[in-house]
């Protein structure tokens, strides 16, 4: 071979390497294994729709929550209407709420 030909060769190496460790080759849609208190649905933040998907787990359809342990927002051992006002009231009032980060690696 070459010596243009090796350079070629490594260069599209190197190129492919930086490729792969800028987009990474995860899924994208996987859940994080470590979330922050109060974000039910484990997008990242904690919002409005955190809350709405206790209310439905609660009241409409029981549908499962992607963290359970994450809904707990108040910490009190049970996931009730106190989760769903302290999410609420967090969004709205800043009030504070229990900063600790919580696994679900086992919930999903």
């Amino acid at each position: 071979m070459t010596k243009k030909l090796w350079v070629l060769m490594i260069a599209s190496i190197a190129v492919l390497l930086v490729c792969l460790s800028l987009f990474g080759t995860d899924d994208p849609y996987a859940y994080p294994t470590d979330t922050i208190n109060g974000d039910v649905n484990m997008d990242g933040q904690v919002c409005m729709d955190d809350s709405i998907q206790i209310i439905y787990h609660l009241w409409r359809d029981g549908r499962d929550l992607p963290c359970p342990d994450a809904a707990d927002v108040d910490r009190s051992g049970y996931i009730d209407v106190g989760d769903v006002l302290g999410g609420l009231r967090h969004i709205f009032f800043g009030d504070p709420i229990p900063d600790c980060p919580i696994s679900c690696s086992d919930n999903y």
